[in-house]
């Protein structure tokens, strides 16, 4: 008995550290140019449950999924609306784990962990092209490796009198197998790994179909639970989402309750029938009633999309940082047409510039404040955020209309972008330098170059909106080359009073402003081409 205890033991224990590899590497597999692979595809009919039948066959966790679409989303990949059949299509993907469990595959892992080892011979691992490769079939060799020995040690087990009563005690009632399947699920934060742990216990009748099915139902809705758990420190996307999973399994548990009481009382031949006649093994049939699962929750999610979704929303508002981040007038489908991409573009590229007075809102006088002004970090992150977006989607024209007219007009719009992105990086630094001083510290005319400068970056503002020839000349005007004042400047600050971190945190300033100075004459075509 203690050596088969032993056996089962170390069988769990390579089962969930062959689950932690799969996760671990699948998701280095997830990054770099796989990213922007899923980024570039999502957009063709039936990509995103395709792509989430891939990811929940590979992670065997909704809800490692739940944040890896969280991310496409940010990127701009997805639409929350098309991201919930991605979602619902990863549980489905969950599944291969089930159905691999529930057939004889000893000989296959054996050959597998032969293959891997091969592999390692040869230093495969060591090439950055294929080690996650490696090491994730690695993990899924020591996952279905502990399977194994689990069968093989429960094949023993099972004529333990303690066993016997335990399952027994189990098996008891509905509730039990119903909130066991559920805790375990939270545990383990995987409906598909509390029902392959369940599968050795089938196949030694130490549990019977009725119990197993029970148990699947609920470590479903423990799974979805545990999503939800997870995501309770966040925000916006990444909530919704855990949302609609955690909603769309206890709405399937719903549906399919209802069914195995009325085919247990009434003897309907329904669920369980159904089972019944797909195989005479039990392990099969446990394995396909994961599936049905699964299947009917595509279903729901289909049926209740529009509701589901408005319900997250209501549930979970965005997050500032999303709503931030989220550019305002670019969607895919204007790729497609050169002269409307061109003027989401133009549009976007004012916001943008319209937005630049906000970067000193931290270092003004706060009574002169805008109430409405986001944290610097979060203002210049937001602003990086949807230019790198305005780069993708020009480049997703250029892809799109290779023979255009007018890429001329995509190559100045991309350059305009090219001054626009590092202006911004700039405010972000010259607000960030004056900030590292403490406010007594500052000489007085420090006061006036921040206000001096936001009221160029408002005049490049009002220009961006307006690109008459008059405010296109004065934003020229107040643009002019001022290296020998700022020379005046550096020079007073060399004498100040600021201890040596804030006079060179001030000097770093003053070139910072000149830079900026710089990039904002650039960004302006001069008074003369509007004229033209």
């Amino acid at each position: 008995m203690n050596e088969l205890g032993v056996t089962a033991w170390a069988g769990l224990g390579l089962f969930f550290v062959g689950m932690r590899m799969i996760s671990t590497h699948v998701r280095q597999l997830g990054g770099g140019s796989f990213h922007a692979f899923m980024v570039r595809s999502l957009g063709r009919t039936m990509a995103p449950q395709s792509a989430g039948l891939m990811f929940g066959a590979l992670t065997q966790s909704t809800g490692a999924v739940t944040f890896v679409i969280s991310g496409l989303i940010a990127a701009g990949a997805l639409t929350l609306e098309r991201a919930l059949p991605m979602l619902s299509w990863a549980n489905v993907g969950t599944s291969a784990l089930v159905l691999l469990a529930a057939v004889n595959i000893h000989s296959m892992v054996l050959l597998l962990l032969g293959i891997v080892g091969l592999s390692f011979f040869l230093g495969i691992e060591r090439s950055d092209r294929y080690r996650h490769v490696v090491f994730a079939l690695l993990g899924l060799g020591l996952l279905l490796f502990g399977l194994t020995m689990l069968k093989t040690s429960m094949a023993s087990l099972g004529s333990e009198p303690w066993m016997r009563e335990f399952v027994e005690f189990a098996g008891s009632g509905v509730a039990i197998a119903l909130v066991a399947g559920f805790v375990i699920a939270v545990a383990v934060q995987s409906s598909s790994i509390v029902t392959v742990l369940a599968l050795p216990l089938v196949h030694e009748g130490l549990l019977s179909l009725d119990q197993t099915v029970l148990m699947i139902y609920g470590a479903n809705v423990g799974s979805g639970f545990a999503v939800l758990l997870l995501a309770s420190g966040m925000e916006g996307t990444s909530r919704q989402l855990s949302l609609c999973q955690a909603v769309l399994r206890a709405m399937t548990a719903l549906v399919l309750l209802p069914l195995f009481f009325i085919e247990k009382e009434a003897g309907v031949p329904l669920v369980l029938a159904l089972l019944r006649a797909v195989s005479s093994a039990t392990a099969t049939q446990c394995a396909v009633a994961y599936v049905l699962f699964q299947v009917i929750l595509v279903l729901i999610s289909q049926l209740s999309a529009s509701w589901l979704l408005g319900l997250a929303r209501k549930l979970a508002q965005p997050s500032l940082e999303e709503v931030l981040m989220k550019p305002h007038y670019l969607f895919e489908e204007a790729a497609g047409d050169p002269a409307t991409a061109l003027s989401m573009v133009e549009l976007e590229h004012r916001r943008l510039v319209s937005l630049l007075p906000d970067f000193l809102e931290d270092v003004r006088p706060e009574d002169e404040r805008s109430g409405q002004a986001a944290p610097l970090a979060l203002r210049a992150a937001a602003s990086e955020a949807i230019a790198e977006e305005m780069d993708r989607f020009l480049s997703a024209t250029i892809r799109a209309n290779p023979d255009m007219a007018d890429i001329d007009l995509v190559f100045a719009a991309r350059s305009r972008l090219q001054t626009l992105r590092p202006l911004q990086t700039a405010l972000h630094q010259f607000a960030s330098e004056l900030i590292a001083v403490p406010l007594a510290e500052r000489p007085a005319f420090t006061g006036h170059i921040v206000e001096g400068l936001h009221a160029v970056l408002m005049v490049a503002a009002d220009t961006a909106a307006d690109d008459s020839a008059d405010a296109v000349e004065m934003l020229f005007i107040l643009t002019e080359e001022r290296s020998a004042l700022m020379e005046r400047v550096r020079e007073e600050l060399l004498g100040g009073s600021a201890s040596i971190g804030g006079r060179e945190s001030l000097l770093s300033a003053t070139l910072t402003f000149e830079r900026i100075i710089w990039l904002l004459r650039r960004l302006s075509p001069p008074p003369s081409a509007v004229l033209t």
